[in-house]
C-alpha cells in the first residue's frame, strides 16, 4: 500500500515538473522577443547631429523670431511637416534628401529669406517648404503616437545624413509636390524655364493616392471676381472657357476666358484648383462651376506620393531621388557648404 501512494506521489510530481516548471525554464532561456511587448523607449532613435554640422537660421513663426539650429533638425522638420508620418521609409528618406538638397543650394548661393530676412528660410510654405518644430509635431501627433514618430523621421534623417542631389556638380532645384497625374511635368511647361533634371516621368502610383482626383465647386460671383471678369450669363460662360495649349502630359498651359487670357498656373492660383489638369461644368441652376482636376500641386520634380508608391515597390532612397530628378548624382553637404 505505501509503495502505491509513493509512486503515485511521484508521477504528480512528474506531472507538475512538465507542465509548471519546464515552461518556465524554456521562456528563461528564450525570453519573449515580440516587438510590439518590447518597451518603446528601447528602439527610440536619436538624430544623429554631430558639433561640427552646418547651421540654419530659420525664422520661427510660432516663436517670432530667427532660430539656428543644426542642419539636419531641419531637414527633420521639414520632412515631418511635408510628408506623411505613414509613409515608407525610403519615401521619407528620399524626401529628406529634397528638403536637404534645397535648403543647401539657398544656403551655397548666399540666398536669404524674403519674408523675414536676415534668416535663411522661414517656416513658411511659400518659401519653398514647411518646416514643423517639435511643439507643433508634438501638437499634430499627440503625447502617444509623438515618440515614435519621431524616431521614424529621425531614422530616415540619419540613413541619408549629409546627402544632397547634384547636377554638374551643384545642389539642383529640389522641387517636390503632393501628387502627380500619372506624369510628372516638365519645368518649362509649369514655370516657363528648362531645367534638364526637372523632367516628365511615368509616376503610375499616384493612382492610389487619395489625391489623385478632386471635385472642387466654385460659385460663378465669385468665379468672375477670382479671374476680374464681369459676370457672364450662366448659359453662355461654359463656351467662353476655351485651353489654348496643353503640355506634353494634357494639362493647360494657357486657358482663355471671354477677352481675358491666363497661364495655367495663374489660373490654377486666382481659383485655387488643385492641378493644371482639369476639365470643368457649369451649373446653372445652382450658379456655380465645378472644376474635376486630376493630381495635386504643379507636378515638377519628385511626387510624394510616387515616391511612397515606389518604396511599396520596394525601390531605394536613391533609386526614388534618380527617378523624379533625371541625370542627378548623389554628393555631400560638405563639398558644397566650406566648413569655417
Amino acid at each position: 500500500m505505501k509503495k502505491n501512494v509513493l509512486a503515485i506521489l511521484a508521477l504528480i510530481l512528474s506531472v507538475l515538473v512538465v507542465t509548471i516548471l519546464l515552461p518556465a525554464a524554456l521562456i528563461a532561456v528564450w525570453p519573449d522577443k515580440d516587438p510590439a511587448k518590447t518597451p518603446a523607449h528601447s528602439t527610440l532613435v536619436e538624430l544623429d547631429i554631430a558639433p561640427d554640422d552646418p547651421t540654419v537660421d530659420v525664422y520661427v513663426s510660432a516663436q517670432k523670431k530667427v532660430v539656428t539650429m543644426p542642419l539636419e533638425a531641419y531637414v527633420r522638420g521639414v520632412v515631418a511637416a511635408e510628408m506623411p508620418v505613414h509613409f515608407e521609409a525610403e519615401a521619407l528618406k528620399a524626401q529628406a534628401v529634397a528638403a536637404r538638397t534645397y535648403i543647401v543650394r539657398r544656403m551655397a548661393n548666399g540666398k536669404k529669406s524674403e519674408l523675414h530676412p536676415p534668416a535663411d528660410v522661414s517656416d513658411d510654405h511659400n518659401e519653398g517648404q514647411a518646416y514643423s518644430g517639435e511643439d507643433k509635431l508634438k501638437t499634430r501627433w499627440g503625447a502617444k503616437d509623438y515618440p515614435k514618430n519621431l524616431s521614424k523621421i529621425n531614422a530616415a534623417v540619419n540613413a541619408t545624413k549629409g546627402q544632397i542631389a547634384l547636377y554638374d556638380g551643384k545642389p539642383i532645384e529640389a522641387l517636390f509636390f503632393s501628387t502627380s497625374s500619372g506624369k510628372t511635368e516638365n519645368s518649362e511647361d509649369y514655370w516657363g524655364s528648362t531645367v534638364p533634371y526637372l523632367r516628365s516621368v511615368d509616376s503610375p502610383w499616384d493612382a492610389q493616392s487619395d489625391k489623385f482626383t478632386a471635385t472642387q465647386d466654385i460659385p460663378l460671383s465669385e468665379f468672375y471676381q477670382k479671374l476680374g471678369l464681369q459676370a457672364i450669363p450662366a448659359a453662355s460662360i461654359g463656351s467662353l472657357i476655351k485651353p489654348l495649349e496643353r503640355s506634353a502630359t494634357e494639362h493647360i498651359k494657357k486657358i482663355q476666358v471671354g477677352d481675358k487670357m491666363f497661364s495655367g498656373p495663374d489660373f490654377r492660383g486666382k481659383l485655387g484648383l488643385r492641378s493644371t489638369l482639369f476639365t470643368w461644368q457649369v451649373n446653372a441652376a445652382s450658379g456655380t462651376i465645378s472644376f474635376f482636376t486630376k493630381g495635386y500641386g504643379h507636378g515638377v520634380g519628385l511626387s510624394q506620393y510616387g515616391a511612397n508608391g515606389m518604396a511599396q515597390d520596394g525601390k531605394r532612397w536613391d533609386e526614388i531621388v534618380r527617378h523624379y530628378y533625371q541625370g542627378v548624382t548623389l554628393g555631400q553637404v560638405s563639398a558644397v557648404l566650406q566648413k569655417d
